[in-house]
C-alpha cells in the first residue's frame, strides 16, 4: 500500500499516494482522469513500483486535495501544481503518465516545461479535439457530470453496479467512492463541484492541439482504447476523434507513437493493469 503524503502548494494542500521504488529508480509521477481520483492508479502503481519511484498525484479538487479557492482550472493552473510538485517531492526529469484528461494535463506539461520531462504516456485521452467537434453549447451538455450530491451511498453502490456489470467488486466501488466525500448522513457529495467541472471542460474545449503538440519534444506514447463490441453512435464517434487526434499528433509530434489497446474500456488502468503497467515499462526501458 501506499504512503499518503501531502504537500502545500499554491494555497493547496494536495495530496500524494508514494508508492516508493527501488532505490535511484527513475520517477514515474501518475496523473488522473477529471472524474476520477489518484486510486484509478492502485492497481498499475505497484507493478510500476518494481522498477521505478512511483507517486499518483490527487490533482486540485479531486480526491483527498483541496478544492482550489482561486477558481483556477487552467492547464497553467494545474500544471504549476505539478512543477510545485515536481520539485517538491525531487522527482527530477520524471516520467508523467496521464489518464483522459490527465493525459491533456501531461501534454500540457511537457511541452511548457520541457527541462523537467524525460517522457510522456497518455492513457486514451491527450487528443485535444473538442473546440473542432462540438460548440461550447454542446460540449457543456455531453460532457457535464450527473448531479449525484445528496445520493446515499448505498444507492450509489447499486448505480454503479448497474453500470459495471459483471467487473463490479467492492474493492473498485471504493476506488470510485474516492471521488466524493460521505457526509454524515451516508450521502456523497462530489469533491469536484459540478461548476468546477466544467471549467476543466471548457479548458479542455479551448485547447488547440496544432500549438501544443509542436512544442513537445520529448518521447510520447498515445494509448487509446478501443471498446469491446458493440460500438454505439456515440462510440464511432470518439473512436473516429481518437484517430483523427492520434494522426494529428504523430505529424505535429516529432517523438510520438500511438499503440491501439483492443478490447479496453476508457478506464483501462482498473480493467487492463497487467497491460497498461507493461506499455509504460516499455517507454521507461526505452529512454533508459
Amino acid at each position: 500500500m501506499p504512503s499518503d503524503l501531502f504537500l502545500k502548494i499554491n494555497n493547496l494542500r494536495l495530496h500524494l499516494a508514494d508508492w516508493g521504488g527501488p532505490p535511484d529508480a527513475g520517477p514515474i509521477l501518475l496523473v488522473h482522469g477529471l472524474a476520477s481520483n489518484a486510486k484509478i492508479w492502485d492497481y498499475v502503481a505497484p507493478l510500476l513500483a518494481k522498477h521505478s519511484r512511483v507517486t499518483a498525484l490527487d490533482q486540485r479538487s479531486h480526491g483527498q486535495s483541496d478544492e482550489a479557492a482561486d477558481g483556477d482550472y487552467s492547464f497553467a493552473a494545474v500544471g504549476e501544481d505539478i512543477h510545485a510538485v515536481r520539485a517538491g517531492m525531487k522527482l527530477n526529469r520524471l516520467i508523467m503518465v496521464g489518464h483522459s484528461w490527465g493525459a491533456s494535463v501531461a501534454l500540457e506539461y511537457a511541452a511548457r516545461h520541457p527541462d523537467s520531462v524525460r517522457g510522456i504516456v497518455l492513457v486514451d485521452g491527450g487528443f485535444m479535439t473538442l473546440g473542432k467537434r462540438m460548440t461550447w453549447p454542446e460540449a457543456e451538455a455531453r460532457l457535464a457530470p450527473p448531479r449525484l450530491i445528496g445520493t446515499p451511498v448505498e444507492a450509489f453502490r447499486e448505480r454503479v453496479k448497474g453500470f459495471m456489470g459483471d467487473r463490479y467488486s467492492d474493492e473498485l466501488f471504493n476506488i470510485i467512492l474516492g471521488n466524493f466525500e460521505v457526509r454524515p448522513d451516508n450521502t456523497i457529495a462530489p469533491h469536484l463541484a459540478f461548476e468546477n467541472h466544467l471549467k476543466i471542460v471548457r479548458a479542455m474545449w479551448e485547447a488547440d492541439p496544432e500549438t501544443v503538440y509542436p512544442r513537445v519534444h520529448c518521447p510520447a506514447l498515445f494509448l487509446p482504447c478501443i471498446p469491446p463490441e458493440p460500438h454505439d453512435e456515440m462510440t464511432k464517434e470518439f473512436m473516429h476523434a481518437r484517430r483523427e487526434g492520434s494522426e494529428l499528433a504523430q505529424r505535429l509530434m516529432p517523438r510520438a507513437q500511438v499503440e491501439w489497446l483492443a478490447d479496453s474500456i476508457h478506464d483501462v488502468p482498473l480493467q487492463r493493469p497487467e497491460l497498461v503497467a507493461q506499455k509504460i515499462r516499455g517507454v521507461v526501458e526505452s529512454i533508459r
